[in-house]
């Protein structure tokens, strides 16, 4: 009251555009209004949290969009994955978008790649084959070989891209493994030349001069095996935890001075073998 007369409150204007930071209330709030949209892929909901929990999502101008009938027609898996990580988020809500227009969404978009995250930095050659030894070296690191086709051990552009810049040498072991390319898969052969050249940089060099050109080692030495491992039916794609496997299990005898009759790796049956390490 003020002078006799009612001072009236005005209703908050919801703007159809909106830049916000999403809390994890305002995604609840949004998601108890949505009452039909697609089923919930609660390993994607994890992989966005799993983000958002290490600071590794990055406000990238994705919007979450809401219908007429306050229904959220895409985004809906970015509110859930705030919630879990009871984190805000930076992002635009669009509101007002008609119903059938949820058949549009996502239809054209390509995925981003690991080569598309390395060509932000500038480089114009090898990015496939960068982008590659750069998820088999984090793959080595964080301990998910052999287990790579687990969807919580997926590598994220995020993780390739600071990858890239802690492991500046990666392009050096690229550009060797090229001179092999023909014989083997050359992104797994650069992420072993450069573990291998992180602890011996002369063992390094021998694998790859020995996967170019046998002639001058015995058919004993490891590397000239695990070569043969290649050749042998080489038309045939090699599985590619096997050929890190046998080329780990190569580099040790190699360093340590045995010689190999057989190069394999017994990964099945009752004696199966762990996965191999690097044991110098």
């Amino acid at each position: 009251m003020n002078g006799g007369t009612v001072t009236k409150m005005r209703p908050k204007v919801v703007e159809p555009i909106e830049r916000v930071m999403l809390t994890p209330a305002m995604a609840t709030e949004l998601l108890e209004k949505n009452t039909n949209n697609r089923p919930v892929y609660d390993m994607h909901v994890h992989r966005i949290a799993a983000q958002i929990k290490t600071g590794k999502w990055k406000f990238n101008g994705d919007t979450i969009k809401v219908s007429e009938t306050n229904d959220v027609l895409d985004g809906q898996h970015r509110c859930w994955a705030a919630i879990e990580a009871n984190t805000p988020i930076e992002t635009v809500i669009v509101r007002g978008i008609k119903r059938d227009a949820f058949t549009t969404i996502d239809t054209v978009r390509r995925l981003r790649s690991g080569a598309d995250t390395i060509a932000l930095s500038g480089t114009t050659r090898y990015r496939n084959v960068i982008a590659s030894a750069l998820i088999w070296l984090l793959r080595w690191q964080r301990g998910y070989l052999p287990d790579i086709k687990k969807p919580q051990n997926k590598i994220e552009n995020s993780d390739i891209e600071v990858a890239f810049v802690e492991h500046p040498q990666i392009m050096r072991a690229v550009e060797r493994a090229m001179k092999v390319n023909r014989l083997a898969n050359p992104s797994i052969i650069a992420f072993l030349y450069y573990v291998l050249s992180n602890r011996d940089q002369e063992l390094a060099e021998r694998m790859v001069t020995t996967l170019e050109d046998p002639s001058r080692v015995a058919i004993s030495d490891p590397f000239f095996r695990l070569r043969t491992y290649f050749t042998a039916e080489h038309h045939k794609r090699k599985e590619p935890v096997l050929t890190i496997a046998l080329a780990i299990k190569a580099a040790n005898a190699a360093h340590h001075g045995k010689k190999v009759e057989i190069l394999n790796w017994k990964n099945q049956g009752k004696v199966a073998e762990k996965f191999p390490t690097l044991d110098f």
